[in-house]
């Protein structure tokens, strides 16, 4: 990155999670969804919560789940998965969909709480981007219920 990002801390309606966000990028609600963007970028990320009061989540249903109302047809292999600095698991993948929109996804489970984070834009993500994307993935703190 050529400058160093200021990031501001970002908590969610409900309360159930917060992250840090670059401090210039732009957000909106909309219909209890939260949406970020760069004000003159190419995409836009959102955030999706959800929470199952009978017990956990299982991630890779749940990815399996979502790429499948894109009809985008999950490949273990072609998923990352890793602990962000909270101790929350994640499963993160990314795929390019027909109309040329690019698609960034990343699945954020604790216990009983889930965190559905997606970034599409109409470029592929810039190095840049990346890093800012998993600087977001990496601060999310889901609270618990």
């Amino acid at each position: 990155m050529d400058k160093k990002l200021d990031y501001r801390l970002y908590r969610s309606p409900s309360g159930w999670y917060s992250m840090v966000i670059p401090g210039h990028w732009q957000n909106i609600v909309i219909e209890g969804i939260p949406a970020f963007f760069e004000e003159n970028g190419a995409g836009a990320m959102q955030v999706y919560a959800f929470e199952n009061k009978e017990g956990g989540f299982d991630p890779e249903q749940e990815l399996e789940r979502y790429l499948a109302t894109h009809k985008i047809e999950y490949v273990r292999e072609m998923a990352a998965f890793f602990e962000n600095n909270e101790g929350s698991k994640i499963i993160a993948c990314e795929f390019l969909k027909e109309d040329g929109r690019h698609w960034m996804v990343y699945l954020v489970s604790a216990k009983k709480r889930m965190i559905l984070i997606t970034y599409n834009g109409d470029e592929e993500p810039s190095e840049e981007l990346a890093e800012q994307l998993t600087t977001i993935v990496s601060s999310i703190r889901i609270q618990e219920s």
